[in-house]
């Protein structure tokens, strides 16, 4: 089939930044321009407790930064995600599927699980979320590096906003 390209990869569960086990997988299906993915991660989710969020993510320098495509779901004693996405364009980002390098999940209490499109090892504590300002932050100097780039304070991950600088002013 021509324009068709599949791929499977394994998640991997990190625990303080290292690779504990298999814990699922990710299916991606691209043709005619979108991307179907589908997620299953063999964990439960207690009643109550957010299931967690899903990433698409790409590197920009040294940094993998995360774009969120929506939240997991408690199904069949597993948490699931299925959703399409323009490959040209992730969620009108700027940013093509082939730019991609995997899917992240986190997951409560700073649990990670990571699938690599080429299975190599993440620095899971170096994921960023995509900034609100867009490509324009991600073009900063200080991306990644100034206070007003973090995200709110209880989660101690980075995200970088429109105008930031080292000082955080």
């Amino acid at each position: 089939m021509q324009g068709y390209r599949r791929r499977i990869a394994y998640l991997h569960e990190y625990e303080d930044g290292e690779q504990l086990r298999s814990a699922g997988f990710v299916k991606v299906e691209e043709r005619g321009g979108v991307c179907r993915i589908d997620i299953h991660l063999k964990s439960d989710c207690p009643p109550g407790e957010e299931a967690g969020s899903v990433y698409i993510y790409f590197y920009h320098d040294r940094y993998p930064v995360g774009i969120c495509l929506g939240e997991l779901e408690s199904r069949n004693g597993a948490l699931e995600w299925q959703g399409t996405i323009d490959a040209e364009n992730i969620l009108d980002k700027g940013i093509s599927f082939a730019e991609t390098r995997g899917i992240w999940l986190r997951r409560p209490g700073y649990r990670d699980y990571v699938a690599g499109w080429e299975d190599d090892l993440v620095d899971v504590r170096r994921f960023l979320l995509f900034p609100s300002g867009g490509k324009k932050c991600i073009r900063c100097p200080w991306f990644g590096n100034c206070e007003r780039s973090m995200e709110h304070a209880a989660d101690g991950r980075g995200k970088v906003y429109e105008g930031s600088h080292p000082a955080g002013t």
